[in-house]
């Protein structure tokens, strides 16, 4: 996932050798579904994933059913804690942006409200 701005001081200096070494620890896939970095994939609408080879070879033809998609996986790396500064690597987990988005998704939620009330609460004006 991209570090906000903001966020930035809160990740060590050497962040990328130590996602380079959560990634290797990996195999370069995703710890939680096993989809493999850098690889296009199909995602069909339940979720399921097949790489477009397996695809071809399962089906027959490139062709994809209805509502599927082909989606290149972009392996990150998590804290499981939501906190940058603790880089213990039994914190840390490889997952492609399905499994980091759907991780985070209620962190996301509660600071999206806790900025909409901080918002609120200024006086008009205000930044």
């Amino acid at each position: 996932m991209p570090i906000r701005a903001s966020e930035r001081a809160r990740y060590p200096k050497n962040w990328a050798e130590v996602t380079a070494a959560i990634r290797a620890r990996a195999g370069n896939c995703c710890e939680w579904c096993g989809r493999p970095n850098g690889v296009t994939v199909v995602v069909r609408p339940d979720g399921s994933w097949l790489t477009v080879s397996s695809w071809i070879s399962e089906n027959g033809c490139c062709e994809t059913e209805p509502g599927a998609k082909h989606v290149r996986t972009v392996l990150t790396v998590a804290h499981l804690d939501h906190t940058p500064e603790n880089c213990d690597p039994a914190n840390l987990a490889a997952l492609c942006q399905r499994c980091h988005n759907r991780y985070d998704a209620p962190t996301r939620a509660k600071g999206r409200k806790e900025r909409m009330q901080r918002t609120a609460a200024l006086p008009l004006g205000e930044p």
